[in-house]
């Protein structure tokens, strides 16, 4: 973000980029007093000074001056051969020079990373929107109305990359809701985001605590769809169990053999 702040700074976004940048700062007080941090920086490094020249001289000057510098010395050295050669070295020029190099070094670090810095402000709406779902989705599982719930479950597949929340609510929901189309739902749920070791996980303690055979079915069949070789032995566990379904003993069988290859 400091890239772009300094974009900001010297006047290098476009009218929606700015706008959205201040937007951003309005609504995030750590990000704004680090704003103003840069700014109070930035205008220290810009007071003219007699010894710094690189306040007021663009980047193509210094490139020039790079330039007509080296060319003079050699031609310095070719007349004074190699006393001059020497004293070159320890010149106020070569310090000078290192210094435009430094600082060429760091223009180009900045643009490589001023892209991304771009990317992240455009990317700002559609983050927006996936909290505004989030917040959603969290209110509408407290619902009394199950259709809700289950509404609110399927919000959960609209977000790209959900945070601890977000998949804490999911589990919570697995494991608690009374309702077993609403359990089922945020099994499925939790199986879009399979990616995630607190999902497998949840999915893996939660086979043992269920107890309708239709909710263990999913269970099992998202656990082998994932190939999570640990659900192995909760799924034999409902094998060894009296209190288990043939159908779902059969189903367990059969992803223990396929977890097993």
């Amino acid at each position: 973000m400091e890239q772009l702040f300094a974009d900001y700074l010297e006047d290098k976004l476009n009218t929606r980029q700015k706008q959205e940048l201040e937007t951003l700062l309005a609504n995030d007080e750590a990000l704004r007093d680090e704003f103003e941090d840069l700014k109070a920086f930035y205008a220290d490094m810009h007071k003219p000074t007699e010894l710094d020249p690189t306040a007021t001289l663009d980047l193509g000057f210094y490139m020039m001056l790079e330039k007509e510098k080296g060319a003079e010395q050699k031609k310095k050295e070719k007349e004074q051969k190699g006393a001059m050669r020497v004293s070159w070295v320890n010149s106020p020029i070569l310090k000078y020079a290192a210094g435009i190099i430094i600082l060429l070094g760091i223009f180009w670090v900045g643009r490589k990373t001023a892209d991304k810095d771009l990317n992240d402000i455009s990317d700002i709406p559609s983050l927006r929107e996936e909290m505004k779902e989030t917040r959603q989705m969290l209110s509408m599982l407290k619902n009394e109305s199950a259709s809700e719930r289950i509404q609110a479950v399927n919000y959960s597949y609209d977000i790209s990359k959900p945070d601890d929340k977000v998949l804490e609510a999911l589990i919570k929901t697995l494991n608690t809701d009374t309702n077993i189309n609403v359990r089922t739902a945020a099994a499925e749920a939790l199986s879009h985001f399979g990616s995630e070791k607190i999902a497998r996980d949840a999915l893996i303690q939660t086979l043992l605590t269920q107890k309708e055979p239709t909710l263990q079915i999913t269970v099992i069949d998202i656990l082998a769809g994932l190939g999570d070789k640990r659900a192995v032995k909760p799924m034999q566990k409902l094998l060894q169990s009296t209190d288990t379904e043939d159908f779902v003993k059969r189903k367990a069988m059969e992803s223990v053999k396929v977890l097993s290859l």
